[in-house]
């Protein structure tokens, strides 16, 4: 090897190194730059799809963004390999990776006919410079001027293999103080294509629709049947069900959505008013097809929603019961609006004039879906509560991801060796 391409190796090692040091220990969906808006992850043709690519199939992601800013700036993006509990896997780059792990984004295309000037940003993972060869967690980093440190948002994706079979079903819980409030999982995971193995050298990781901070985690199976391992105790995988989600309509800035108590037209943008919300807990069940938390980027106005949506000023208002704070709660609105992470980002702020909850939100014309969620202020690592601000009910529409983990004996890094989907509509 020569001097030049030992040196070319020791860069592109210390750039993905780089990479995860900047992003360790903070959320993996995160938006680090004011101007960057629109984060959008997805398997090319299904929009609303968790970011999973097959490792066989190797059908690409769709990775865009807007920059407000609306000059041209040279972005980068490089991948990492995390393991299961999402901390740094002990391999390198070229462990993973075919190709280079630091690529310019070249695609990008200029606003048009948007008060708010933007550039759309959009390119495929994998692609001809950069494929992965490792099942497992992974974390995408866009950053500037080829700088790693300089970063401006990541997203987390999943890369799997098809070695387990998994069967999943949605149920009822057996405890009848909560079999009308929430939704079990239970699976059976087929693992004759793998070579021998003890049923605790799986992890099985289980996601509700796209809240991955609330993932439930099992490493022992309930029964084990040979080459089945069965997961299905009354305790690991019980979710709140939750409701549809609520939803705001702004596909158009001229025509008032139903959800929608004012627009109003200013040279610099529109402002949109929602009506106000409050607690739905004391009202009953209504089904209704949602986007469980997640938006649609869409105009019925226009032919290309990329480049010619316009950005609004949106305001959300939350009427708390008796119009008094949550005592010793924060509460949040949650969704892919907020890049589904409670921080102060999707915090909501209490005014105590008004007795009202207020968030105000930069978003693009679309369809959003949402929820108010209340985390504890003191709890060390404090859970969603949907109990107070939503309600619960067991025949809520929910998609659940399953993800099945393996580290084979002498192995770096945690592999995803098989992965499967439930809908608690189509499992009763």
């Amino acid at each position: 090897m020569t001097l030049f391409m030992r040196a070319f190796h020791l860069f592109l090692f210390f750039t993905g190194f780089l990479v995860f040091t900047a992003t360790a220990g903070t959320h993996l969906d995160k938006v680090y730059d004011s101007n960057i808006k629109t984060v959008l992850i997805h398997p090319m043709g299904n929009s609303q799809g968790l970011p999973i690519i097959s490792l066989s199939a190797m059908t690409p992601l769709i990775i865009s963004f807007d920059d407000l800013k609306a000059t041209y700036q040279n972005y980068y993006y490089s991948v990492t390999l995390l393991n299961e509990d999402e901390s740094p896997s002990n391999l390198n780059s070229f462990d993973y990776l075919q190709g280079f792990n630091q690529n310019r984004i070249t695609q990008f295309a200029i606003s048009s006919i948007s008060i708010q000037s933007y550039y759309h940003y959009q390119f495929n993972f994998p692609n001809e410079n950069c494929q992965p060869k490792q099942s497992g967690n992974y974390v995408l980093t866009v950053y500037k001027d080829a700088n790693p440190k300089n970063i401006v948002f990541t997203r987390r994706f999943f890369v799997v293999e098809e070695q387990a079979s998994i069967m999943p079903k949605i149920q009822e819980p057996f405890d009848g103080n909560i079999s009308r409030t929430h939704q079990k999982l239970q699976c059976i995971i087929d693992t004759k294509k793998l070579n021998y193995l003890q049923p605790d050298q799986l992890t099985v990781k289980v996601i509700q629709n796209y809240r991955y901070d609330d993932a439930r985690v099992i490493h022992q199976p309930t029964f084990v049947r040979g080459n089945l391992l069965e997961y299905n105790n009354e305790t690991d995988f019980i979710f709140p069900a939750g409701k549809e989600a609520r939803w705001l309509d702004i596909q158009s800035l001229r025509l008032q959505s139903d959800r929608v108590q004012k627009l109003e037209p200013t040279s610099s943008g529109t402002n949109v008013y929602v009506k106000p919300d409050i607690s739905r807990v004391e009202s009953p069940y209504f089904n209704f097809k949602d986007l469980n938390g997640n938006f649609l980027i869409d105009n019925s106005e226009s032919l290309n929603s990329d480049v010619q949506n316009d950005y609004a000023t949106v305001y959300f208002t939350y009427i708390p019961p008796n119009r008094l704070p949550y005592v010793g709660q924060n509460l949040y609105l949650e969704g892919a609006l907020t890049n589904n992470v409670l921080e102060t980002g999707s915090e909501m702020q209490f005014d105590a004039s008004k007795g009202v909850y207020q968030k105000k939100l930069l978003l693009k014309q679309g369809y959003y879906s949402y929820n108010y969620v209340l985390r504890d202020k003191m709890s060390p690592d404090p859970l969603q509560d949907f109990s107070q601000t939503e309600g619960d009910h067991w025949e809520t529409e929910n998609n659940y991801t399953i993800l099945v983990y393996y580290r084979p004996p002498g192995a770096r890094h945690d592999q995803i060796i098989g992965w499967g989907t439930a809908n608690s509509k189509q499992n009763w």
